[in-house]
């Protein structure tokens, strides 16, 4: 090898070493983001008769855990396991994988403004979409929906769970959206 390559060869090399261990340095000391994620949806997600319309299951149902936490298109999307109590509208079914998007990726983390990210061990009615091919759910029009006591739940005494019941008796396509499926 030429020996005049050499030193602005090693030069360079550590270089980049150094470039690499400061960042790594400052990616370890700095602080989480939080980064807001604005959402537009295609019709009004505060109808829940359009809400259980577009949804394939509305569940009342336990978010046992975070499943997974997934980059889709640089944006993160929280998969939680639900234990299903009770089925409004769908098949019957003991689990769903419910996808949310917001959530933690690293140190930073994403939420739709307005729209918490659902909580482990609370008990919620949830619309869901089928995702196609995957496995799992995407939660429609975000979890502004009610906390309910699961024990009312259970024994029909939850006013949110009426709420729902009686939105999917009157439920309809939103008239937004083409017909077709």
């Amino acid at each position: 090898m030429n020996r005049r390559l050499v030193r602005p060869l090693v030069a360079g090399a550590a270089a980049l070493a150094v470039a690499s261990g400061g960042w790594l340095a400052y990616d370890s000391l700095r602080a989480g983001e939080t980064h807001s994620v604005h959402s537009s949806y295609a019709f009004d997600v505060s109808d829940e008769t359009k809400v259980a319309g577009f949804a394939d299951y509305v569940v009342v149902g336990t978010v046992d855990r975070i499943a997974d936490v997934q980059e889709r298109d640089g944006t993160p999307y929280t998969v939680f396991d639900v234990t299903v109590d009770q089925t409004l509208k769908g098949q019957p079914v003991k689990t769903l994988l419910v996808v949310q998007l917001g959530g933690t990726l690293g140190k930073d983390t994403w939420q739709v403004d307005g729209e918490p990210l659902l909580r482990t061990g609370a008990t919620y009615v949830l619309a869901a979409k089928t995702e196609q091919g995957l496995g799992t759910h995407q939660l429609v029009g975000g979890a502004d929906f009610p906390v309910i006591d699961r024990a009312a739940a259970r024994s029909g005494g939850s006013d949110p769970v009426t709420q729902w019941q009686d939105s999917v008796a009157r439920q309809r396509w939103p008239e937004e959206l083409p017909k077709s499926r």
